[in-house]
């Protein structure tokens, strides 16, 4: 079975190798990444990464770069990273994303790479999540200007805090943005997944508040917190609810001590569903169910609710969708269109109005020490990316009816 797997991969090689010419320069695009997988961006630390970027983005020609204040609104340090260039069609603008963040510190980070693939020491993540990301976007900026290729205007949000929640990307002044429709390049390992749905998610937070008393000399003055919790939890269903709907506990704190009564406990758990109408009868469903079970235990409760992130739903025949997938056959892969149950910055987007595709990486195992970037996966996405703009571009440009079109380099 082994060599069989091998054989296939090695025909699969060989197959892309004939059939599509790389345009990207794959040696500089792997440097740039390991240039910045050194980068320390983590822990809510992100100026070091901010202003590489910026950096990188100024020697490319940007029209305009800017660092923002998110970290004033969120904390940490860096801001979202905004650059604008100029397109050679006359295309709608398309927007191109990608966060600096990482889940983890990456300090002490030892790089390991070989034929295949790029991974660490085992003691830290590789970072990958978002880094390849990031490193692919800046390369396909510099070989549209070096090839002079035809592309719409660009404009570049490089995030930060997306691992916290999406934070960058919802203090970002969307309102300095034109383009309605972009690329997050934040998917994953196969170069064949495109992410068109992701769910809404909705965090929330209760808290039950009842009376301490001895739990042995006088229980029966008190009023136990946690009985009224459980009783709520029993009330509800957990876990995978449907095929589009999950819901989770998943932080309980409360209680002093085995002999007190306790008189107060916090729950944090979670809401997804692909359907935000699921989402909104499973609020009204725990809400009524943690204010019956704190009547019921002659205590008091406090229901906090709020939206982490709004669903998105792309459309098969979406414009964006329909570049993605010709850019990808353009290099040998037959797309996929799937969903997702996480979030990524296209979730935050969304809210503000633009409509996101999420992209592969080619970034494998993320948020474990084991996380690699998978090279061939990585070039792959990175052509995938470039010939999805080079789509975008054609399919917008106006040609003469007895004009047929051109090959797309």
């Amino acid at each position: 079975m082994l060599r069989l797997r091998l054989l296939v991969g090695l025909l699969w090689c060989i197959a892309y190798a004939n059939s599509y010419q790389p345009l990207l320069n794959h040696e500089r695009m792997t440097q740039l990444f390991l240039e910045m997988a050194k980068i320390e961006s983590g822990s809510e630390n992100e100026a070091a990464m901010c202003a590489f970027v910026a950096q990188r983005l100024r020697e490319l020609g940007a029209e305009t770069v800017v660092i923002d204040e998110a970290s004033k609104q969120i904390g940490g340090t860096g801001g979202n990273v905004l650059a604008r260039f100029k397109g050679t069609v006359d295309a709608p603008p398309l927007l191109l994303n990608a966060h600096v963040d990482t889940v983890y510190s990456t300090e002490g980070i030892q790089l390991i790479r070989d034929a295949t693939e790029i991974r660490t020491d085992g003691k830290t993540i590789l970072g990958a999540d978002n880094k390849a990301g990031v490193a692919i976007i800046l390369e396909v900026i510099r070989t549209l200007k070096e090839r002079n290729l035809p592309h719409p205007p660009l404009e570049v949000v490089f995030t930060i805090r997306e691992e916290k929640g999406l934070l960058g990307a919802k203090a970002f002044d969307a309102r300095q943005l034109r383009a309605r429709t972009g690329l997050v390049v934040d998917g994953r390992e196969d170069p064949s997944a495109l992410f068109v749905q992701s769910p809404t998610h909705w965090k929330w937070e209760v808290v039950f508040t009842g009376r301490a008393a001895h739990a042995g000399a006088e229980p029966e003055k008190g009023r136990n917190a946690i009985a009224m919790a459980a009783k709520a939890i029993a009330q509800m269903e957990w876990g995978r609810l449907d095929a589009e709907t999950s819901a989770n506990v998943g932080v309980i704190e409360g209680g002093q001590a085995m002999n007190v009564v306790p008189d107060r406990v916090k729950l944090v758990g979670e809401f997804r569903s692909f359907d935000p109408a699921r989402v909104q009868a499973l609020i009204e469903r725990w809400r009524t169910v943690c204010e019956q079970a704190a009547r019921a235990g002659e205590g008091s409760v406090e229901v906090n609710f709020s939206q982490t992130f709004e669903a998105v739903r792309l459309p098969e025949d979406a414009p964006i969708v329909r570049a993605a997938v010709a850019g990808l056959k353009t290099v040998g892969v037959e797309a996929r269109l799937e969903r997702t149950g996480g979030g990524s910055d296209a979730n935050a987007f969304a809210l503000k109005g633009i409509q996101c595709l999420v992209f592969p990486t080619g970034a494998d195992r993320i948020h474990s020490p084991q996380e690699r970037l998978l090279l061939r996966n990585f070039y792959q996405c990175g052509e995938g990316v470039l010939q999805t703009i080079l789509h975008w571009a054609q399919m917008h440009t106006p040609r003469p009816a007895t004009t047929a079109p051109a090959a797309i380099p």
